[in-house]
């Protein structure tokens, strides 16, 4: 056992090499653990047959092409398209019409999606980055809890929301993390929501097909595999894959033009949402105690960003506060793409971000040069 996980560890840390941006197994796992994280990698990357179970209708058959770069469980630039109707401030995903997440793809023509004539709203989002989710996953609820208590505190316009979820595995209310509109909280129950979004391949979690556009004497037609289609475990593979997946390595081009650029960052008040300091608790050695720091709160904010789209308890004006550990390897920036580089990205910030970005604009270029620099080191 001690040979094969030096072997595992070996090839890793020769994955990691090769990328220098992540994708490695944590520091610290078992033997075992590092097995397990080889399993996952194998069923992250494998495509999944119409035998399998994929579609009837999906976005794609394999988790690799959304979470690639610039490392296994990073993200890409493909994007979903998502739909809905507004009426006033009330969002519907159009559930009866499939919504609010189109797949783009299908296993035959007939069951191929459309966005429905009834949605006003469709918008376009990239993937997020799965490094070192199993340390965010382990960041207790309490921690984010007092970090928006300390933000109302602080500066009550600025204040970010706490979403609230209930889980699916356990039924419990937890804290939102995961996703654009911090919609997931346990790994395992994004993972299997994923699979059925994306994958269309159901699974313990969620062992209900998706019906083409919501038609189900169209999925009655285009799916012949009984469900939950999961028979290989992926949905366990995939969730220890990411829960033992490393976090973004640290900035190797540290200098004093960075160094400068984090002061002036926090200084103008960048900080405030982006924030560091949130601390792992695990029964797990490999995890517990490690320092999370993300740069971000995990919370809910309207910057002027949002996509209209209502989602778990997100307006549709809020996001998650993007996490900053990954700039480097994220480009482009803002949910769907539309920002090319980091200054776009940061001129875009308006609502409880305008003041922030306002003092920013009032910087001399150096100060701001030294904190795109800081950015883009990370």
């Amino acid at each position: 056992m001690r040979g094969l996980a030096a072997l595992l560890v070996a090839l890793s840390l020769v994955a990691r090499e090769a990328h220098g941006r992540g994708g490695g197994p944590l520091p610290g796992l078992t033997a075992a653990e590092v097995a397990q994280f080889k399993e996952g990698f194998d069923a992250f990357r494998i495509n999944i047959s119409r035998d399998l179970g994929l579609g009837p209708a999906y976005n794609m058959a394999s988790c690799y092409p959304c979470h690639g770069h610039p490392a296994l469980g990073g993200q890409s630039t493909k994007t979903v398209t998502r739909f809905g109707r507004l009426e006033g401030s009330v969002f519907s995903p159009l559930d009866s019409a499939g919504g609010s997440l189109l797949q783009q793809k299908a296993i035959t023509s007939e069951c191929v999606e459309a966005v429905p004539a009834a949605a006003n709203v469709v918008i376009q989002r990239n993937a997020t980055s799965a490094l070192g989710a199993g340390l965010i996953e382990a960041i207790p609820d309490q921690q984010i809890i007092d970090r928006a208590t300390a933000e109302l505190a602080e500066n009550a316009a600025r204040a970010g929301r706490v979403a609230m979820v209930t889980g699916v595995s356990d039924g419990l209310p937890h804290v939102g993390r995961f996703g654009w509109k911090a919609q997931g909280a346990l790994l395992v129950d994004f993972v299997g929501q994923a699979m059925v979004d994306e994958l269309g391949f159901t699974n313990a979690l969620f062992p209900v097909e998706e019906a083409p556009n919501g038609d189900q004497a169209l999925l009655a037609r285009c799916d012949a595999v009984p469900d939950p289609e999961d028979r290989m475990d992926f949905l366990g593979k995939v969730t220890l894959l990411l829960r033992f997946l490393s976090p973004p390595p640290q900035p190797t081009r540290v200098n004093d033009t960075t160094r400068r650029g984090e002061t002036v960052f926090n200084a103008i008040g960048c900080g405030f949402c982006h924030a560091v300091g949130y601390t792992a608790v695990s029964s797990n050695p490999a995890i517990n105690s490690q320092r999370v720091d993300l740069y971000s709160d995990l919370l809910l904010h309207d910057i002027g960003t949002g996509d209209g789209i209502a989602q778990g308890a997100a307006r549709g004006n809020e996001f998650r506060t993007p996490p900053l550990w990954l700039v480097r390897g994220s480009h482009p920036y803002l949910h769907d793409g539309r920002a090319r580089s980091v200054a776009e990205a940061i001129e875009a910030h308006q609502g409880q971000a305008l003041d922030v970005r306002i003092a920013y604009d009032a910087l001399p270029p150096s100060d701001q040069n030294a904190i795109q620099k800081f950015l883009r080191a990370r």
